[in-house]
Protein backbone atom coordinates (compact mmCIF):
# COMPACT_ATOMS: atom_id res chain seq x y z
CA UNK A 1 0.00 0.00 0.00
CA UNK A 2 3.30 2.27 0.76
CA UNK A 3 4.19 2.04 -2.72
CA UNK A 4 0.54 2.72 -3.92
CA UNK A 5 0.67 5.53 -2.19
CA UNK A 6 4.16 6.82 -3.26
CA UNK A 7 3.45 5.89 -6.92
CA UNK A 8 0.13 8.26 -6.62
CA UNK A 9 2.24 11.05 -5.05
CA UNK A 10 4.32 10.85 -8.34
CA UNK A 11 1.28 11.43 -10.53
CA UNK A 12 0.64 14.38 -8.69
CA UNK A 13 3.79 15.76 -8.47
CA UNK A 14 5.38 18.83 -9.79
CA UNK A 15 7.08 19.41 -13.22
CA UNK A 16 10.25 19.67 -11.66
CA UNK A 17 10.53 16.67 -11.00
CA UNK A 18 10.30 14.65 -14.62
CA UNK A 19 12.74 17.30 -16.18
CA UNK A 20 15.37 16.31 -13.40
CA UNK A 21 14.56 12.35 -13.73
CA UNK A 22 15.08 12.72 -17.66
CA UNK A 23 18.28 15.15 -17.19
CA UNK A 24 19.62 12.10 -15.37
CA UNK A 25 18.74 9.41 -17.64
CA UNK A 26 19.71 11.41 -20.56
CA UNK A 27 23.14 11.85 -19.33
CA UNK A 28 23.57 7.98 -18.55
CA UNK A 29 22.04 6.81 -21.65
CA UNK A 30 24.00 9.48 -23.92
CA UNK A 31 26.96 8.99 -22.75
CA UNK A 32 26.88 5.29 -22.80
CA UNK A 33 25.22 5.06 -26.41
CA UNK A 34 27.52 7.17 -28.05
CA UNK A 35 30.52 5.47 -26.76
CA UNK A 36 28.09 2.03 -28.34
CA UNK A 37 28.00 3.89 -31.23
CA UNK A 38 31.28 5.55 -31.72
CA UNK A 39 32.94 2.60 -31.08
CA UNK A 40 30.74 0.13 -34.03
CA UNK A 41 31.26 3.06 -36.34
CA UNK A 42 34.80 2.94 -35.70
CA UNK A 43 35.81 -1.06 -35.85
CA UNK A 44 33.43 -1.52 -39.09
CA UNK A 45 35.21 1.34 -40.94
CA UNK A 46 38.45 -1.05 -39.79
CA UNK A 47 36.76 -4.10 -41.40
CA UNK A 48 35.62 -2.66 -44.19
CA UNK A 49 38.77 -1.71 -45.17
CA UNK A 50 40.40 -4.88 -44.64
CA UNK A 51 37.95 -7.07 -46.90
CA UNK A 52 38.92 -4.26 -49.50
CA UNK A 53 42.86 -4.79 -48.50
CA UNK A 54 42.16 -8.48 -48.86
CA UNK A 55 41.70 -8.64 -52.95
CA UNK A 56 45.60 -7.50 -52.65
CA UNK A 57 46.53 -9.14 -49.86
CA UNK A 58 44.94 -12.67 -49.79
CA UNK A 59 46.36 -13.52 -46.20
CA UNK A 60 44.29 -10.50 -44.63
CA UNK A 61 41.10 -12.46 -45.34
CA UNK A 62 42.57 -15.53 -43.24
CA UNK A 63 43.04 -13.08 -40.72
CA UNK A 64 39.28 -11.40 -41.14
CA UNK A 65 37.84 -15.28 -41.01
CA UNK A 66 39.92 -16.18 -37.49
CA UNK A 67 39.21 -12.67 -36.31
CA UNK A 68 35.55 -13.08 -36.70
CA UNK A 69 35.12 -16.60 -35.63
CA UNK A 70 36.67 -15.49 -32.55
CA UNK A 71 34.22 -13.15 -32.01
CA UNK A 72 31.02 -15.31 -33.18
CA UNK A 73 32.20 -17.89 -30.51
CA UNK A 74 32.71 -15.00 -27.52
CA UNK A 75 29.39 -13.47 -28.76
CA UNK A 76 27.79 -16.83 -28.29
CA UNK A 77 29.33 -17.40 -24.73
CA UNK A 78 27.24 -13.70 -24.05
CA UNK A 79 24.12 -14.93 -25.48
CA UNK A 80 24.38 -18.29 -23.40
CA UNK A 81 25.48 -16.61 -20.40
CA UNK A 82 21.69 -14.42 -20.77
CA UNK A 83 19.42 -15.03 -23.56
CA UNK A 84 17.86 -11.71 -22.90
CA UNK A 85 20.14 -9.75 -24.84
CA UNK A 86 19.43 -11.75 -28.52
CA UNK A 87 18.50 -9.75 -30.97
CA UNK A 88 16.79 -6.21 -31.04
CA UNK A 89 15.88 -5.84 -27.20
CA UNK A 90 13.06 -3.99 -28.30
CA UNK A 91 10.49 -6.41 -27.68
CA UNK A 92 12.53 -7.54 -24.40
CA UNK A 93 12.10 -3.33 -23.59
CA UNK A 94 8.04 -3.69 -24.19
CA UNK A 95 8.09 -6.48 -22.11
CA UNK A 96 9.17 -5.52 -19.05
CA UNK A 97 6.83 -2.59 -19.52
CA UNK A 98 4.32 -5.28 -19.79
CA UNK A 99 5.15 -6.94 -16.56
CA UNK A 100 6.01 -10.44 -18.14
CA UNK A 101 9.83 -9.77 -18.09
CA UNK A 102 11.99 -8.66 -15.32
CA UNK A 103 16.00 -9.14 -16.46
CA UNK A 104 18.54 -8.43 -14.75
CA UNK A 105 19.67 -4.75 -15.81
CA UNK A 106 23.73 -5.03 -14.77
CA UNK A 107 23.75 -8.60 -16.18
CA UNK A 108 22.27 -7.42 -19.91
CA UNK A 109 23.92 -3.53 -20.32
CA UNK A 110 27.38 -4.92 -20.13
CA UNK A 111 26.53 -7.79 -22.15
CA UNK A 112 24.82 -6.40 -24.60
CA UNK A 113 26.78 -3.86 -25.03
CA UNK A 114 30.02 -5.75 -25.72
CA UNK A 115 28.11 -8.72 -28.21
CA UNK A 116 26.37 -5.88 -29.78
CA UNK A 117 29.43 -3.54 -30.48
CA UNK A 118 31.55 -7.55 -31.52
CA UNK A 119 28.45 -8.56 -33.86
CA UNK A 120 27.44 -5.13 -35.38
CA UNK A 121 31.15 -4.03 -36.57
CA UNK A 122 32.18 -7.44 -37.56
CA UNK A 123 29.91 -7.03 -40.63
CA UNK A 124 26.56 -8.03 -39.22
CA UNK A 125 23.88 -6.62 -41.50
CA UNK A 126 22.07 -5.67 -38.20
CA UNK A 127 21.40 -2.04 -36.59
CA UNK A 128 22.67 -0.56 -33.88
CA UNK A 129 19.19 1.60 -32.39
CA UNK A 130 17.78 -1.73 -31.12
CA UNK A 131 20.73 -2.66 -28.66
CA UNK A 132 20.77 1.07 -28.33
CA UNK A 133 17.06 1.30 -27.20
CA UNK A 134 17.89 -1.95 -24.67
CA UNK A 135 20.90 -0.15 -23.33
CA UNK A 136 18.83 2.79 -22.32
CA UNK A 137 16.22 1.08 -21.00
CA UNK A 138 18.31 -0.68 -18.90
CA UNK A 139 20.46 1.98 -17.72
CA UNK A 140 17.21 3.58 -16.71
CA UNK A 141 16.21 0.61 -15.09
CA UNK A 142 19.41 0.45 -13.31
CA UNK A 143 19.21 4.54 -12.27
CA UNK A 144 15.43 3.84 -10.82
CA UNK A 145 17.24 0.94 -8.18
CA UNK A 146 20.12 3.05 -7.26
CA UNK A 147 17.27 5.96 -6.43
CA UNK A 148 14.89 3.16 -4.49
CA UNK A 149 12.13 3.65 -7.00
CA UNK A 150 8.32 2.65 -7.11
CA UNK A 151 6.97 -0.01 -9.87
CA UNK A 152 5.49 3.06 -11.50
CA UNK A 153 8.97 5.55 -11.66
CA UNK A 154 10.85 2.49 -12.67
CA UNK A 155 8.65 1.98 -15.91
CA UNK A 156 8.86 5.73 -16.09
CA UNK A 157 12.25 5.59 -16.04
CA UNK A 158 12.93 2.34 -18.03
CA UNK A 159 10.88 3.91 -21.17
CA UNK A 160 12.24 7.59 -21.14
CA UNK A 161 16.04 5.33 -20.63
CA UNK A 162 14.92 3.69 -24.20
CA UNK A 163 13.82 7.21 -25.67
CA UNK A 164 17.16 8.35 -25.54
CA UNK A 165 18.57 5.18 -26.41
CA UNK A 166 16.84 5.80 -29.84
CA UNK A 167 17.73 9.45 -29.64
CA UNK A 168 21.82 9.17 -29.23
CA UNK A 169 21.59 6.21 -32.22
CA UNK A 170 20.09 8.08 -34.38
CA UNK A 171 20.04 11.91 -33.10
CA UNK A 172 16.35 11.91 -33.23
CA UNK A 173 14.82 13.04 -30.26
CA UNK A 174 11.33 14.01 -31.32
CA UNK A 175 11.44 10.25 -32.84
CA UNK A 176 12.76 8.92 -29.57
CA UNK A 177 10.31 9.96 -27.61
CA UNK A 178 7.03 9.28 -30.41
CA UNK A 179 8.41 5.76 -30.69
CA UNK A 180 8.18 4.88 -27.04
CA UNK A 181 4.69 6.54 -27.39
CA UNK A 182 3.49 4.91 -30.33
CA UNK A 183 5.39 1.12 -30.33
CA UNK A 184 6.89 0.44 -26.60
CA UNK A 185 4.89 2.15 -23.88
CA UNK A 186 0.85 2.33 -25.44
CA UNK A 187 0.13 5.66 -24.07
CA UNK A 188 0.87 9.19 -24.26
CA UNK A 189 0.72 9.76 -20.07
CA UNK A 190 2.33 13.19 -18.96
CA UNK A 191 4.55 11.25 -16.52
CA UNK A 192 6.30 9.98 -19.32
CA UNK A 193 6.94 12.39 -21.78
CA UNK A 194 8.12 14.77 -19.86
CA UNK A 195 10.85 13.08 -18.87
CA UNK A 196 11.38 10.99 -21.86
CA UNK A 197 11.54 14.15 -24.24
CA UNK A 198 13.89 15.65 -21.85
CA UNK A 199 16.45 12.67 -21.79
CA UNK A 200 15.85 12.69 -25.49
CA UNK A 201 16.97 15.93 -25.93
CA UNK A 202 19.63 15.42 -23.63
CA UNK A 203 20.73 12.09 -24.99
CA UNK A 204 20.69 13.80 -28.50
CA UNK A 205 23.12 16.90 -26.95
CA UNK A 206 25.65 14.20 -25.92
CA UNK A 207 25.72 12.66 -28.52
CA UNK A 208 25.93 15.94 -31.06
CA UNK A 209 29.54 16.67 -29.20
CA UNK A 210 30.69 13.50 -29.96
CA UNK A 211 29.17 12.92 -33.74
CA UNK A 212 28.74 16.61 -34.87
CA UNK A 213 25.36 18.78 -36.27
CA UNK A 214 25.00 17.03 -39.10
CA UNK A 215 21.93 14.94 -39.39
CA UNK A 216 22.43 11.25 -39.44
CA UNK A 217 21.11 10.80 -43.13
CA UNK A 218 21.60 14.07 -44.56
CA UNK A 219 21.30 13.41 -48.47
CA UNK A 220 24.39 15.00 -50.47
CA UNK A 221 21.64 16.00 -52.96
CA UNK A 222 18.77 19.11 -52.39
CA UNK A 223 15.58 16.97 -52.30
CA UNK A 224 13.22 17.50 -55.49
CA UNK A 225 9.81 17.71 -54.84
CA UNK A 226 6.90 16.36 -57.92
CA UNK A 227 4.41 18.18 -59.48
CA UNK A 228 0.49 17.62 -58.00
CA UNK A 229 -0.50 16.41 -61.15
CA UNK A 230 1.89 13.18 -60.26
CA UNK A 231 0.93 12.31 -56.61
CA UNK A 232 -0.01 9.17 -58.10
CA UNK A 233 3.13 8.34 -58.49
CA UNK A 234 3.61 8.39 -54.59
CA UNK A 235 0.58 6.14 -54.12
CA UNK A 236 1.75 3.21 -56.36
CA UNK A 237 5.22 3.58 -53.85
CA UNK A 238 2.89 3.33 -51.01
CA UNK A 239 1.35 0.21 -52.18
CA UNK A 240 4.79 -1.48 -53.28
CA UNK A 241 6.10 -0.69 -50.02
CA UNK A 242 3.08 -1.78 -47.77
CA UNK A 243 3.53 -5.81 -49.69
CA UNK A 244 7.10 -5.85 -49.50
CA UNK A 245 6.91 -4.72 -45.55
CA UNK A 246 4.50 -7.77 -45.45
CA UNK A 247 7.13 -9.97 -46.98
CA UNK A 248 9.60 -8.77 -45.03
CA UNK A 249 7.74 -9.21 -41.11
CA UNK A 250 6.50 -12.61 -42.31
CA UNK A 251 10.42 -13.72 -43.30
CA UNK A 252 12.08 -12.41 -40.22
CA UNK A 253 9.66 -13.97 -37.93
CA UNK A 254 10.31 -17.45 -39.55
CA UNK A 255 13.87 -17.02 -40.01
CA UNK A 256 14.82 -18.73 -37.05
CA UNK A 257 13.35 -22.03 -37.98
CA UNK A 258 15.92 -22.14 -40.78
CA UNK A 259 18.85 -21.87 -38.39
CA UNK A 260 17.09 -24.97 -36.13
CA UNK A 261 17.18 -27.18 -39.29
CA UNK A 262 20.78 -26.15 -40.07
CA UNK A 263 21.55 -26.10 -36.22
CA UNK A 264 20.62 -29.59 -35.71
CA UNK A 265 22.29 -30.80 -39.33
CA UNK A 266 25.67 -29.27 -38.13
CA UNK A 267 24.70 -30.11 -34.21
CA UNK A 268 25.14 -26.68 -33.37
CA UNK A 269 23.13 -25.33 -29.75
CA UNK A 270 21.05 -21.88 -30.29
CA UNK A 271 23.72 -19.82 -28.81
CA UNK A 272 26.14 -20.80 -31.59
CA UNK A 273 24.42 -20.14 -34.49
CA UNK A 274 26.28 -16.53 -34.93
CA UNK A 275 29.17 -18.74 -36.25
CA UNK A 276 26.80 -19.97 -38.93
CA UNK A 277 25.69 -16.31 -39.71
CA UNK A 278 29.71 -15.19 -39.58
CA UNK A 279 30.35 -18.25 -42.49
CA UNK A 280 27.57 -16.81 -44.31
CA UNK A 281 28.99 -13.17 -44.70
CA UNK A 282 32.48 -13.70 -45.73
CA UNK A 283 31.58 -14.00 -49.48
CA UNK A 284 29.46 -10.58 -49.57
CA UNK A 285 32.50 -8.96 -47.23
CA UNK A 286 34.83 -9.96 -49.50
CA UNK A 287 32.61 -8.87 -52.88
CA UNK A 288 30.08 -6.07 -51.71
CA UNK A 289 32.05 -4.95 -48.15
CA UNK A 290 29.93 -1.74 -49.24
CA UNK A 291 27.28 -3.69 -47.82
CA UNK A 292 28.21 -4.60 -44.96
CA UNK A 293 26.88 -3.16 -41.55
CA UNK A 294 23.65 -1.36 -40.65
CA UNK A 295 23.66 0.45 -43.68
CA UNK A 296 23.96 4.03 -43.05
CA UNK A 297 26.40 4.82 -45.05
CA UNK A 298 25.01 2.99 -47.97
CA UNK A 299 21.73 5.36 -47.59
CA UNK A 300 23.85 8.24 -47.95
CA UNK A 301 25.99 7.18 -51.14
CA UNK A 302 22.59 6.04 -52.83
CA UNK A 303 21.29 9.42 -53.90
CA UNK A 304 24.74 10.29 -54.84
CA UNK A 305 25.93 6.93 -56.73
CA UNK A 306 25.20 6.14 -60.83
CA UNK A 307 24.14 2.77 -59.68
CA UNK A 308 21.77 1.45 -62.75
CA UNK A 309 18.37 -0.22 -61.76
CA UNK A 310 19.62 -4.12 -61.60
CA UNK A 311 22.82 -3.08 -59.79
CA UNK A 312 19.97 -1.47 -57.08
CA UNK A 313 17.99 -4.47 -57.05
CA UNK A 314 20.54 -6.62 -56.86
CA UNK A 315 21.69 -4.70 -53.51
CA UNK A 316 18.12 -4.90 -52.37
CA UNK A 317 18.25 -8.90 -52.62
CA UNK A 318 21.20 -9.63 -50.77
CA UNK A 319 20.70 -7.12 -47.88
CA UNK A 320 17.36 -8.55 -48.05
CA UNK A 321 18.35 -12.04 -47.18
CA UNK A 322 21.74 -11.51 -45.26
CA UNK A 323 19.54 -9.47 -42.92
CA UNK A 324 17.41 -12.19 -42.29
CA UNK A 325 20.77 -14.90 -42.03
CA UNK A 326 22.12 -11.71 -39.26
CA UNK A 327 18.84 -11.13 -37.29
CA UNK A 328 18.06 -14.55 -37.39
CA UNK A 329 21.09 -15.76 -35.81
CA UNK A 330 20.02 -14.16 -32.40
CA UNK A 331 23.15 -12.10 -31.99
CA UNK A 332 22.66 -9.02 -29.98
CA UNK A 333 21.27 -6.27 -33.08
CA UNK A 334 18.47 -4.58 -34.01
CA UNK A 335 16.33 -4.77 -37.38
CA UNK A 336 15.88 -1.03 -37.07
CA UNK A 337 18.50 0.72 -39.32
CA UNK A 338 18.46 -2.30 -41.73
CA UNK A 339 14.53 -2.17 -42.19
CA UNK A 340 15.56 1.77 -43.16
CA UNK A 341 18.31 0.78 -45.59
CA UNK A 342 15.74 -1.70 -47.14
CA UNK A 343 13.12 0.78 -47.36
CA UNK A 344 15.73 3.18 -49.31
CA UNK A 345 16.83 0.49 -51.54
CA UNK A 346 13.43 0.03 -52.30
CA UNK A 347 12.23 3.54 -52.74
CA UNK A 348 15.64 3.58 -55.26
CA UNK A 349 14.76 0.49 -57.65
CA UNK A 350 11.64 2.48 -57.56
CA UNK A 351 12.62 5.39 -58.46
CA UNK A 352 15.05 4.14 -61.51
CA UNK A 353 11.99 2.16 -62.52
CA UNK A 354 10.08 5.51 -63.68
CA UNK A 355 13.45 7.11 -64.55
CA UNK A 356 13.91 4.56 -67.17
CA UNK A 357 10.24 4.82 -68.46
CA UNK A 358 10.66 8.36 -68.67
CA UNK A 359 8.24 9.72 -66.11
CA UNK A 360 10.58 11.51 -63.89
CA UNK A 361 14.66 12.37 -63.96
CA UNK A 362 17.21 10.69 -61.85
CA UNK A 363 17.36 14.45 -60.12
CA UNK A 364 13.71 13.38 -57.77
CA UNK A 365 16.33 10.04 -56.74
CA UNK A 366 17.07 11.32 -53.02
CA UNK A 367 13.58 12.32 -52.81
CA UNK A 368 12.25 8.21 -53.32
CA UNK A 369 15.35 7.30 -51.23
CA UNK A 370 13.38 8.84 -48.19
CA UNK A 371 10.42 7.99 -49.27
CA UNK A 372 11.62 4.52 -49.40
CA UNK A 373 12.77 4.65 -45.83
CA UNK A 374 9.30 6.09 -44.30
CA UNK A 375 6.98 4.03 -46.13
CA UNK A 376 8.79 0.97 -45.23
CA UNK A 377 9.43 1.01 -41.74
CA UNK A 378 5.99 2.50 -41.43
CA UNK A 379 4.52 -0.34 -43.00
CA UNK A 380 7.09 -3.08 -40.56
CA UNK A 381 6.40 -1.40 -37.66
CA UNK A 382 2.84 -0.29 -38.22
CA UNK A 383 4.23 3.23 -36.18
CA UNK A 384 3.82 5.45 -38.63
CA UNK A 385 3.70 8.96 -37.18
CA UNK A 386 7.51 7.54 -35.47
CA UNK A 387 8.37 6.76 -39.23
CA UNK A 388 7.63 9.93 -40.65
CA UNK A 389 9.49 12.02 -37.82
CA UNK A 390 12.10 9.79 -37.59
CA UNK A 391 12.94 9.80 -41.35
CA UNK A 392 12.66 13.56 -41.78
CA UNK A 393 15.02 14.18 -38.43
CA UNK A 394 17.50 11.44 -39.67
CA UNK A 395 17.58 13.71 -43.16
CA UNK A 396 17.03 16.94 -41.43
CA UNK A 397 14.62 18.07 -43.95
CA UNK A 398 11.21 19.13 -43.42
CA UNK A 399 9.83 20.28 -46.47
CA UNK A 400 9.13 16.34 -47.52
CA UNK A 401 6.61 15.65 -44.95
CA UNK A 402 3.54 15.94 -47.59
CA UNK A 403 4.88 13.23 -49.88
CA UNK A 404 5.99 11.45 -46.59
CA UNK A 405 2.37 11.59 -45.06
CA UNK A 406 0.90 9.84 -48.23
CA UNK A 407 3.49 7.38 -48.80
CA UNK A 408 3.52 6.15 -45.01
CA UNK A 409 -0.06 6.14 -44.85
CA UNK A 410 -0.61 4.10 -47.67
CA UNK A 411 2.02 1.80 -46.89
CA UNK A 412 0.50 1.44 -43.01
CA UNK A 413 -3.01 0.52 -44.99
CA UNK A 414 -1.74 -1.70 -47.39
CA UNK A 415 -0.07 -3.85 -44.24
CA UNK A 416 -2.93 -3.50 -42.60
CA UNK A 417 -5.12 -4.93 -44.72
CA UNK A 418 -3.10 -7.73 -45.27
CA UNK A 419 -3.30 -8.43 -41.62
CA UNK A 420 0.24 -7.61 -40.69
CA UNK A 421 0.79 -6.97 -37.23
CA UNK A 422 3.65 -4.52 -35.82
CA UNK A 423 6.94 -6.25 -36.02
CA UNK A 424 8.37 -5.69 -32.40
CA UNK A 425 4.89 -7.35 -30.64
CA UNK A 426 4.91 -10.17 -32.86
CA UNK A 427 8.43 -10.54 -31.69
CA UNK A 428 7.76 -10.23 -28.26
CA UNK A 429 4.87 -12.63 -29.01
CA UNK A 430 6.72 -15.37 -30.20
CA UNK A 431 8.93 -15.35 -26.72
CA UNK A 432 6.33 -16.41 -24.88
CA UNK A 433 7.14 -14.17 -22.12
CA UNK A 434 4.41 -15.08 -19.75
CA UNK A 435 5.95 -18.63 -19.25
CA UNK A 436 9.18 -16.81 -18.68
CA UNK A 437 8.40 -14.90 -15.30
CA UNK A 438 6.90 -15.59 -11.84
CA UNK A 439 6.54 -12.22 -10.20
CA UNK A 440 2.79 -11.59 -9.92
CA UNK A 441 3.76 -7.63 -8.22
CA UNK A 442 0.41 -5.21 -7.88
CA UNK A 443 1.35 -1.94 -9.53
CA UNK A 444 -0.33 1.82 -10.75
CA UNK A 445 -0.77 1.93 -13.96
CA UNK A 446 -2.27 5.84 -15.37
CA UNK A 447 -4.60 5.58 -18.24
CA UNK A 448 -6.57 8.23 -19.98
CA UNK A 449 -10.12 7.22 -20.73
CA UNK A 450 -10.72 7.07 -24.57
CA UNK A 451 -14.00 7.58 -26.24
CA UNK A 452 -14.73 4.03 -26.14
CA UNK A 453 -14.88 3.83 -22.93
CA UNK A 454 -16.58 7.30 -22.06
CA UNK A 455 -19.95 7.45 -20.63
CA UNK A 456 -19.32 3.81 -18.68
CA UNK A 457 -20.06 3.43 -14.49
CA UNK A 458 -16.42 1.59 -13.38
CA UNK A 459 -18.70 -1.38 -11.97
CA UNK A 460 -20.28 -2.06 -15.61
CA UNK A 461 -16.11 -2.29 -16.86
CA UNK A 462 -15.37 -6.20 -17.79
CA UNK A 463 -12.17 -6.32 -16.04
CA UNK A 464 -9.71 -9.09 -14.67
CA UNK A 465 -11.01 -9.73 -10.88
CA UNK A 466 -7.53 -8.52 -9.45
CA UNK A 467 -7.79 -4.97 -11.07
CA UNK A 468 -8.80 -1.72 -9.66
CA UNK A 469 -9.78 1.82 -10.32
CA UNK A 470 -8.71 3.67 -7.60
CA UNK A 471 -8.52 7.38 -8.72
CA UNK A 472 -10.17 9.69 -11.60
CA UNK A 473 -8.50 13.11 -12.38
CA UNK A 474 -10.89 15.08 -13.98
CA UNK A 475 -10.12 18.89 -14.29
CA UNK A 476 -7.09 18.45 -11.94
CA UNK A 477 -9.16 17.49 -9.23
CA UNK A 478 -8.30 13.97 -7.96
CA UNK A 479 -12.14 11.87 -6.97
CA UNK A 480 -12.12 8.42 -5.50
CA UNK A 481 -13.91 6.15 -7.83
CA UNK A 482 -16.77 4.00 -6.83
CA UNK A 483 -18.37 1.69 -8.88
CA UNK A 484 -21.37 3.90 -9.75
CA UNK A 485 -18.74 6.57 -11.20
CA UNK A 486 -18.93 7.70 -14.44
CA UNK A 487 -15.88 7.42 -16.36
CA UNK A 488 -15.27 10.86 -18.66
CA UNK A 489 -13.47 11.67 -21.74
CA UNK A 490 -9.98 13.21 -21.77
CA UNK A 491 -9.52 12.15 -17.59
CA UNK A 492 -6.66 10.22 -16.02
CA UNK A 493 -7.61 6.78 -14.18
CA UNK A 494 -5.27 5.05 -11.79
CA UNK A 495 -5.71 1.20 -11.40
CA UNK A 496 -3.71 -1.43 -9.23
CA UNK A 497 -3.29 -4.28 -11.59
CA UNK A 498 -1.08 -7.22 -11.68
CA UNK A 499 2.23 -6.50 -13.26
CA UNK A 500 1.58 -9.55 -16.23
CA UNK A 501 -2.04 -8.31 -17.00
CA UNK A 502 -0.80 -4.69 -17.68
CA UNK A 503 -0.85 -5.06 -21.68
CA UNK A 504 -4.56 -6.31 -21.45
CA UNK A 505 -5.85 -4.18 -19.56
CA UNK A 506 -4.33 -0.79 -21.64
CA UNK A 507 -5.33 -2.92 -24.66
CA UNK A 508 -9.15 -2.66 -22.89
CA UNK A 509 -8.86 0.35 -23.06
CA UNK A 510 -7.61 1.83 -25.56
CA UNK A 511 -8.52 -0.84 -28.59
Amino acid sequence: MERHKQDYQLSSESILRPVYRGVLVGLLVGILVGVFRLLIEKLLTQVRTLYQESHDKPYILIVIIAFSLTVALIVAFLIKSDPNIKGSGIPHVEGELKGLLHPNWCSVAWRKFLGGVLAISSGLMLGREGPSIQLGAMAGKGLSELMKAGRTEQRILIASGAAAGLSAAFNAPIAGLLFVVEEVYHHFSRMVWITALVASLVANFISLNIFGLNPVLAMPKKLAFLELHQYWIYLLLGLLLGISGYIYEKAVLNIGRCYTILGKICHLPAPFYVVLAMLFLFPIGYFFPQLLGGGNSLIVSLPSSSVGIWTAFLYLVIRFVWSMLSYGSGVPGGIFLPILTLGALSGMVFGLGIVELGIISRQFLPLFVTLGMAGYFGAVSKAPLTAMILVTEMVGDLRQLMALGIVTLVAYLVMDLLKGEPIYEAMLDKMSPKKATSVVEPTLIELTVSEKMAGKRVKDLLLPKNVLITTQLHTGEAEVVSGDTVLQVGDTIFLVVNEPEIGAVRAYFMS
